[in-house]
């Protein structure tokens, strides 16, 4: 979920003070779509032997198949936590490529919000989906699509807050647990905002500093870059 009008409007006033330009090289294959109804990120990163997804937001599916070639496939969908703007597509990316799906937690409608959605008058709707693989917040390493991840359990923007790196290509997928310029939004149930910067420094910030940031909206940054602008940090 996107974080505050008052954290826009810093990020807004940080990014015109230092004049940052957030250019972050890659060392790998990594694609990003932006869609859905909160502008959210999903990732595609080529792995060894197949792709791997980080997140799918509504109309990710689509997208995904205009970027692989006939005979590629998604192996594996990571997902970074279960708001719904992050998984409104996880159901159908499963059906399309048959990929098993990983999260902290299994599928539950307090976690994509749906519950909340419901006594608050929202129109959220999620279409059930299948965690094939809930590892649980002790999870810390795994191989997907034959690479490396260590995985990072934060909490505080959502209980199932999940960090995902890839130590030796100095990358780290971390939906809304930090952005460019500002951390995720805990006014959510179970958010917490100790909880959620404390775990970006016990977790995160001791990361190369080199370390490319992928958020869940907005644009890439580096470790760096945030702890030495980012108000939160």
């Amino acid at each position: 979920m996107f974080y505050p009008r008052k954290r826009i409007q810093q990020h807004k006033r940080l990014a015109n003070h230092t004049k940052t330009v957030y250019n972050c090289p890659m060392s790998m294959d990594i694609s990003v779509y932006t869609g859905g109804p909160c502008m959210c990120n999903g990732y595609l990163v080529r792995g060894e032997n197949g792709y791997i997804a980080i997140d799918a937001p509504l109309g990710f599916t689509a997208w995904v198949r205009r970027q692989l070639q006939e005979g590629e496939r998604v192996s594996d969908l990571l997902i970074t936590h279960q708001h719904f703007d992050h998984v409104q597509d996880a159901a159908e990316l499963a059906r399309t490529y048959g990929c098993c799906t990983h999260a902290c937690k299994a599928y539950s409608r307090e976690l994509t919000l749906e519950t909340l959605a419901r006594s608050s008058g929202w129109g959220i709707e999620v279409e059930p989906f299948t965690v094939d693989d809930a590892f649980g917040p002790a999870a810390t390493e795994r191989e997907w699509g034959g690479l490396r991840w260590h995985l990072h359990h934060i909490p505080g923007h959502s209980p199932d807050g999940m960090a995902y790196g890839l130590p030796e290509h100095e990358q780290v997928f971390c939906g809304d647990i930090l952005f460019a310029g500002s951390v995720g939004r805990t006014d959510f149930p179970g958010g917490s905002m100790s909880q959620l910067v404390r775990g970006i420094r016990e977790q995160l910030l001791y990361l190369p500093h080199t370390t490319t940031v992928h958020s869940g909206h907005g644009p890439a940054t580096t470790l760096a870059e945030e702890q030495l602008n980012n108000p939160y940090l």
